[in-house]
C-alpha cells in the first residue's frame, strides 16, 4: 500500500494503551451522548435565531411562524403576510436560511415540543397537535429526523 510498519512498534503503542473497566467505558459513552445532544440543539437554535444580516422580510416571516407556529400555516399564508408572492419568498427564504419553509417551521415546532416533553403530564399526542402538527405520525417522523430519537426515547433520557 505504499507506506512501511514497525511492528514492535506498533506491539508497544498497543501494549501501553490505557484500559478502561466496563464503568468506566460506560461513562465516556454516556458524556459524548451528553455532548452530541448538546451540540444538536445548539445547532438547532442557531438555524432558528434572527441575525441582522437577514432581510427584513425574512425576519418578518420568521416572527410570524414564531407567533403561528401552533396554527396550520402554509407558505402561501406567511408569503401574504409579509406582502410578498408565493415564489419569491420561496426563493427568498431559502436563499436566506438555506432550507425551506417547511423544513423551518418543523425544526421551529421540534424545538417548541422538545420544550413541551420536560412536563410529564402532557401526552406525546397533545404536545404534537400544540406545536402544530395535524398528525402524530408526522410529528414522530420530523422529531426523529431532527434529533435522531423518537419522542418518547426523548422525553424518557431527560428523566
Amino acid at each position: 500500500m505504499g507506506f512501511t510498519l514497525n511492528l514492535q512498534q506498533l506491539k508497544d503503542a498497543y501494549f501501553r494503551s490505557k484500559v478502561l473497566s466496563t464503568r468506566q467505558y460506560t461513562g465516556v459513552i454516556g458524556l459524548l451522548d451528553i455532548f452530541a445532544k448538546h451540540l444538536s440543539s445548539i445547532a438547532n437554535k442557531m438555524m432558528l435565531q434572527d441575525t441582522e444580516a437577514e432581510p427584513l422580510m425574512i425576519r418578518r416571516a420568521k416572527a410570524y411562524i414564531g407567533g403561528h407556529h401552533a396554527d396550520p400555516i402554509g407558505l402561501d399564508e406567511v408569503a401574504n403576510a409579509i406582502h410578498v408572492s408565493t415564489f419569491y419568498f420561496c426563493k427568498m427564504f431559502k436563499k436566506a436560511t438555506g432550507m425551506t419553509f417547511t423544513d423551518y417551521l418543523g425544526r421551529v415546532r421540534v424545538e417548541r415540543a422538545k420544550n413541551l416533553l420536560l412536563n410529564p403530564h402532557l401526552r406525546i399526542s397533545e404536545i404534537a397537535y400544540a406545536v402544530g402538527f395535524q398528525s402524530l405520525t408526522h410529528f414522530n417522523r420530523v422529531f426523529q429526523e431532527l434529533t435522531g430519537e423518537s419522542p418518547t426515547t426523548f422525553r424518557k433520557k431527560l428523566n
